[in-house]
């Protein structure tokens, strides 16, 4: 079944369903009144012995038949009879095909999805549950954020499996379809998301969906991963606030590291800021000449441009030691600095 019909399909059960109901509800009552009515009026019955002849009638409970009921009253009751079990079995019928089919149990996740999103505000939605999209949701979760994930192809199961702590899954919500469609993004509340994360491998696809999502919300914050830097100008102009090329980002970190490698190091990362490339990365003070001085006496700032920004004790950080804190043996020391006045302080204190 194509998107679009699919889409209208599934936008038509939950009014299916309410019209089934008002509609068995109407017949059952009409069927009820006139059944009242013509034992009433034409078999002399009196309006509570009518009534309760009906009811038992219809419901096919039945404690016998009334000794005074004419030939025609007879008939009338059989198709009374007729009727009334047409039209129970009729939309009993096609609520037992809904649950069959499963239809009713997915309407009703919708419904209890569209309940917690009404609920919150200036959340984040992520687009896509793959690899990128997962560790987007865990780092957002760490930071008590509270996120609409949104996937054609996984599963809510699936995705809780893979939030790494689990208490924080009361802080993401689960929509499945596509967000390319208008529907699937009003479902994930976007009129009132703060941002939305788009981590689709496809770039059409996150193109679109950057378009449909500030059509709906001309405020919101985009970020897109982009697989082709070629195709940098259509996120641009489709309203993506901040385009990433993870691929090459992460390429580039890679090179980075290997580039820097020494057998001393252990670069945490390489930063690259007005062109000139800085340095993190922690050093084992044991067996250097580091051990036992303070921090001033090294002069590391005005030397080589070099800071200590924290010290590794056991496994406690202490960021931003005081300059009389005494480097020890046992303690790691976590330095920042351009990579030229690393290398120099490094030929000065650690290379024996």
């Amino acid at each position: 079944m194509p998107k679009k019909e699919s889409k209208k399909a599934f936008g038509t059960v939950e009014k299916n369903i309410q019209n089934r109901v008002k509609n068995a509800l109407v017949s059952i009552f009409l069927i009820f009144l006139i059944g009242t009515l013509y034992y009433w009026l034409f078999e002399g019955y009196s309006l509570i012995d009518a009534m309760f002849f009906v009811g038992i009638t219809i419901s096919t409970v039945g404690y016998g038949m009334h000794e005074e009921l004419s030939n025609f009253g007879k008939f009338f009751t059989l198709m009374l009879i007729l009727a009334g079990l047409s039209v129970v079995l009729y939309n009993l019928s096609y609520v037992t095909a809904l649950l069959v089919e499963g239809e009713l149990i997915k309407l009703m996740k919708q419904r209890r999805v569209e309940r917690k999103v009404s609920k919150i505000k200036d959340h984040i939605i992520v687009v896509g549950a793959g690899n990128i999209g997962t560790q987007v949701i865990n780092q957002l979760l760490r930071l008590n954020e509270q996120v609409v994930a949104i996937d054609n192809l996984v599963t809510e199961e699936e995705l809780r499996e893979k939030i790494t702590d689990s208490s924080k899954t009361k802080n993401i919500v689960f929509v499945k379809g596509d967000a390319t469609n208008e529907e699937v993004l009003l479902r994930a509340g976007i009129k009132n998301a703060r941002a939305l994360v788009t981590t689709l491998p496809n770039d059409v696809l996150n193109i679109f969906v950057a378009l449909t999502a500030k059509n709906l919300n001309a405020n919101i914050y985009i970020v897109s991963n982009i697989s082709n830097l070629s195709n940098l100008t259509k996120f641009i102009y489709a309203g993506v606030d901040h385009p990433i090329a993870t691929a090459e980002i992460a390429g580039l970190k890679i090179v980075e590291a290997l580039t820097f490698l020494k057998k001393r190091e252990n670069i945490i990362d390489v930063l690259n800021i007005s062109d000139k490339a800085f340095q993190v990365e922690i050093i084992d003070i044991k067996n250097t000449k580091l051990a036992g001085k303070k921090i001033e006496e090294l002069r590391l700032k005005e030397k080589y441009n070099v800071y200590i920004i924290g010290l590794l004790k056991d496994k406690n950080l202490v960021l931003g030691p005081s300059k009389n804190e005494v480097l020890r043996d046992d303690s790691k020391a976590v330095l920042f600095g351009e990579i030229n006045g690393l290398s120099k302080f490094r030929e000065e204190f650690l290379n024996s």
